[in-house]
């Protein structure tokens, strides 16, 4: 027995080898048989793209469909078991008719068929399409920028502090089809949270309201982010006054009121511990804009920074009763301090009428012995070059005598002044 008689003898003696073999043919049998089977499979194909293609006078325009990319259907096809059984979905395209005579914005409903786009085509697609019909969204796309505004109501157990609530992003970009997003009237974060008692860190969604207030269900509209960070800060309240800074009065000016003239704010400690005097001063109140008449402004309340006030008042009233005082005109006559060794000066009037606000008994007394009008160059003549005259509109700074201290001078002033630098 030669050598490859007995190696053929050893293999074909193993058991394990022989049922190798045998399935071995086995399987061949089975693949020959079935491949060659007159016998079709039937076999559904799941997650087929939807393709729905625009003409290009739509794209061109503009338009694109908005709700293309998740859009999947399913057909039956027939055929040898192992070619239907080596299919998947990229073998095949599922198309929507119609979708080339879209020409507008709009919602429509086409139908769809398959087609073969893969390499094997030894197969027959033997039904419709699963849906039969697809709603596809067709408009142009709009891009805006919203504030998000704060919506959210904290209620706390202790009702002397303040929930203040903060927002780690104030602005969100917006997305979608044109006539959706023009919809959206405002964005907002909008929850009631109860029981609170500590500073809280949290994610809120975002939420899109209309015109009216109702919130907007608006699926194919994206953002660039879809919950804001927010920071509830827990803060004791105080209660303030409200004051103005009074400018340019005359001595024994009447009463100031500021109406509200207290209001609640919420801070840190810290932050209320700096507001001296419990007042919060609202602005300035300039006695030289004042006529001797009842008036009465409205201001912004604005308090320091790290405040809030949480009492609702956004405005108030300062009011002051001038009405008892008397207006005179008195000419006064116009000096400066320049050095003349240095500058030359030609004034265009060297007298200007002022207006006068006192009590009736000096209004009938004060004359133009008891104003000194002085022209402030202070900074006018730092660029200044030697021996080119140069027109200036110089302000007026007018002081009464000690006599007159009960008066003010209402308006600003200012001339016209040539000067030359030697």
């Amino acid at each position: 027995m030669n050598n490859k008689q007995s190696f053929l003898s050893r293999f074909f003696s193993h058991n394990i080898t022989l049922l190798v073999l045998a399935f071995l043919i086995a399987f061949a049998a089975w693949f020959v048989i079935n491949a060659s089977s007159e016998t079709d499979t039937n076999v559904t194909i799941s997650d087929i793209p939807i393709i729905v293609d625009l003409p290009e006078s739509a794209v061109s325009d503009g338009l694109k469909v908005f709700n293309a990319e998740n859009l999947k259907g399913s057909v039956e096809v027939s055929g040898n078991r192992v070619t239907v059984g080596s299919l998947t979905s990229s073998d095949l395209s599922i198309v929507a008719n119609q979708s080339n005579s879209i020409i507008s914005p709009g919602s429509y409903t086409l139908s769809l068929s398959a087609k073969k786009t893969g390499l094997m085509t030894n197969y027959n697609i033997v039904s419709s399409v699963t849906p039969a019909t697809v709603t596809v969204f067709v408009d142009k796309e709009k891009e805006q920028v919203f504030d998000i505004e704060n919506k959210l109501t904290v209620k706390l157990n202790d009702s002397s502090h303040y929930a203040n609530t903060s927002l780690s992003q104030t602005k969100v970009n917006v997305t979608g089809p044109e006539t959706q997003v023009s919809q959206i009237a405002s964005v907002a974060v909008e929850d009631t949270i109860t029981g609170q008692e500590s500073d809280k860190t949290f994610q809120e969604k975002l939420y899109f309201y209309d015109e009216n207030g109702n919130k907007l269900d608006l699926p194919l509209v994206v953002t660039d982010i879809d919950t804001v960070e927010v920071t509830i800060s827990v803060l004791p309240i105080s209660t303030v006054s409200l004051g103005v800074n009074v400018t340019n009065a005359p001595k024994d000016y009447p009463e100031v009121s500021v109406s509200p003239s207290t209001v609640k704010i919420a801070a840190t400690q810290d932050t209320l511990n700096k507001i001296e005097d419990g007042t919060v001063n609202i602005g300035a109140l300039d006695f030289s804009k004042l006529k001797n008449t009842k008036n009465s402004m409205k201001y912004d309340i604005t308090v320091p920074n790290g405040c809030k006030v949480i009492s609702g008042e956004t405005t108030a009233t300062v009011s002051v009763d001038l009405s008892s005082y008397v207006l005179a005109e008195v000419t006064g006559k116009i000096s400066s301090k320049i050095d003349s060794s240095d500058y030359d000066t030609e004034f265009a009037t060297n007298n200007i009428e002022l207006s006068i606000y006192c009590p009736s008994d000096l209004a009938e007394e004060i004359s133009s012995s008891d104003v000194t009008v002085i022209a402030d160059f202070t900074g006018l003549l730092d660029n200044l070059k030697a021996g080119n005259p140069v027109s200036l509109s110089v302000p007026l700074k007018v002081t009464l005598a000690s006599d007159y201290s009960t008066c003010w001078v209402y308006g600003s002033y200012t001339t016209t002044v040539n000067v030359t630098k030697k």
